[in-house]
């Protein structure tokens, strides 16, 4: 099971798209997850993103525009929190 962890080295970077078994979908754009390595697959992408979003009915998972970037070396600042 996905659990978030906030000392991770890693983390992946994506967009997403998943479709639901009773119809309707949901899309992700610049989602991030921590990883607990440099990798991962598109598959366990798939679980990790329905599992931390507890989606029951997901059926269809696509993944796009992932990359692993260290934690730190993207803008995942909240705004508030960000100096000028």
């Amino acid at each position: 099971m996905y659990q978030p962890n906030p000392h991770s080295e890693f983390r992946v970077k994506f967009d997403f798209h998943v479709e639901f078994t009773n119809g309707g979908s949901v899309d992700g754009r610049d989602f991030l997850l921590d990883l607990e390595g440099s990798e991962v697959s598109d598959a366990d992408l798939a679980e990790m993103i329905v599992e931390a979003m507890n989606l029951a009915r997901a059926a269809r998972v696509r993944i796009h525009r992932k990359r692993i970037v260290r934690r730190g070396e993207h803008d995942d600042a909240a705004p508030a929190a960000r100096s000028c």
